[in-house]
């Protein structure tokens, strides 16, 4: 989120992070105890992206003999879904994929390690920007189409930055 970050999370939490600018990334380990709070504090993850820092600033892709590789996960909400529910659920799909991260086989540099920036929003953050109430199933409908939207121009830069094919 585009917002003072460590206003939201405790100290004990920031201080393990990776500090970019107004947003943060945690090691691999400490992204449980991070994922947990949001969850209890009531706050949706709506996905994470694989940081690798280096002298040069922040890199999203791994070198690979197939290619830059990005490692990121969404989590939408669905349709009819409850607040509390897409809270539960966003924090443990996004867990998940945190914590089946390995390095790639194929990979062209060393293993070392990795960051991971995670995205997360409030139920007051979406009724302001998208409408979504999780109660109505227009407002869920309008939000994903909104949602869809964002992610296909932010892929749409990725790709030109990486020259990547589109996942299917």
């Amino acid at each position: 989120m585009t917002f003072q970050d460590d206003e939201v999370i405790p100290e004990a939490l920031t201080r393990t992070a990776f500090r970019n600018a107004n947003e943060m990334a945690w090691k691999q380990e400490d992204c449980a105890a991070v994922i947990a709070w949001l969850r209890d504090s009531g706050y949706a993850v709506l996905g994470m992206e694989l940081w690798l820092p280096d002298d040069d600033g922040i890199r999203t892709a791994m070198r690979t003999k197939a290619g830059p590789a990005i490692y990121c996960s969404a989590c939408n909400p669905v349709r009819n879904e409850r607040w509390d529910d897409y809270v539960r659920r966003s924090a443990s799909e996004t867990l998940d994929s945190i914590t089946s991260f390995r390095w790639p086989e194929d990979s062209d540099e060393p293993q070392r390690a990795a960051y991971f920036n995670i995205t997360w929003a409030s139920r007051r953050w979406f009724r302001e920007h998208s409408r979504a109430s999780f109660d109505e199933q227009s407002d869920a409908e309008t939000y994903l189409v909104r949602l869809e939207s964002a992610m296909n121009g932010l892929w749409s830069v990725l790709k030109d930055l990486l020259r990547l094919p589109r996942p299917r």
